[in-house]
């Protein structure tokens, strides 16, 4: 099964009725057809309580699942899969201003692999894209092949401060495979978990990495052999960045297809805030199908 295929057993009928004609193979050869003229609508919002969650993984057993032009970032064997959970703040159309206020402010959790800067600068890959609200996953399934958003049954992402601490749990659920939970806090010890010392140099390199992104690949969600290249900006510096220690957290299922450390220390930070933009998206690798 694709993994981008909507997932609507437990949504209401109509919805899924609706959902199902949004990805009917009809309507999005044409609505790719009309984007093709049509000049992309840019999207802004204002970030907050941006939780990195980073783990390695086994990059022979992830490459398997994708085709084989998508040039993974490597290392070792490995390579490093990230769920990246976060609010929103009106997120809406740029061209609006001030009236992107009464735009919703959403939830989001975007689990991605990293591609490698040679051959796709700053870009990742998504896995899978888990919002909190409807009016998302139709805006993203009716307008975009970069953001096949499914809608989590449960949806939690918590902020406490505790004098100069930040406090932040999450928890998702969407099927089991993708669901997970976990608590973070901030702290001032910078440190990479041991396993990543020989990746990089320090936690500074790592974390840049990690958050320096310009571009996000997905595969389409009627054809997984096909992808779209979304293109973003972010501007992140080091003083929004905090280091992060995990105390306590249940990884998702899926996590056991790339490999056979699960419960393995997990690399995590938080970013406070950020602006984000989508300036646009374009189709890639037409016609490339996996051997």
């Amino acid at each position: 099964m694709n993994k981008h295929q909507l997932k609507l057993d437990h949504l209401p009928r109509i919805t899924r009725y609706l959902l199902q004609f949004l990805t009917w193979h009809g309507f999005i050869k044409a609505r790719r057809w009309l984007m093709r003229y049509v000049p992309f609508m840019k999207l802004k919002s204002d970030v907050t309580d941006v939780v990195y969650l980073s783990w390695l993984v086994d990059v022979n057993a992830v490459m398997a699942e994708y085709p084989d032009f998508v040039p993974f970032w490597q290392k070792e064997g490995k390579t490093i899969f990230t769920i990246l959970t976060y609010q929103h703040h009106h997120f809406g159309l740029a061209f609006l201003g001030p009236l992107r206020k009464f735009f919703p402010s959403p939830k989001q959790s975007n689990w991605r692999f990293y591609l490698a800067r040679l051959h796709a600068n700053q870009s990742v890959i998504f896995e899978q894209v888990i919002v909190d609200q409807l009016l998302y996953v139709f805006g993203g399934r009716l307008a975009s092949d970069v953001m096949p958003a499914q809608l989590a049954t449960q949806f939690k992402h918590q902020v406490k401060q505790a004098a100069e601490q930040t406090k932040i749990s999450t928890q998702i659920e969407l099927d089991d495979q993708y669901s997970f939970a976990a608590e973070v806090h901030t702290t001032d010890q910078a440190q990479l978990p041991q396993a990543w010392q020989d990746l990089f140099n320090n936690w500074q390199e790592a974390v840049l990495f990690l958050a320096d992104q310009a571009h996000a690949w997905s595969q389409w969600s009627d054809d997984p052999t096909q992808m779209s290249q979304g293109d973003i900006m972010m501007p992140i510096q080091l003083n929004q960045i905090s280091p992060a220690q995990v105390k306590t957290i249940n990884p998702p299922e899926i996590l056991k297809q790339w490999t056979t450390q699960p419960e393995q220390e997990v690399f995590a930070f938080v970013v406070s805030d950020l602006c984000f933009h989508v300036q646009g998206e374009r189709e890639l690798f037409q016609n490339k199908k996996k051997k």
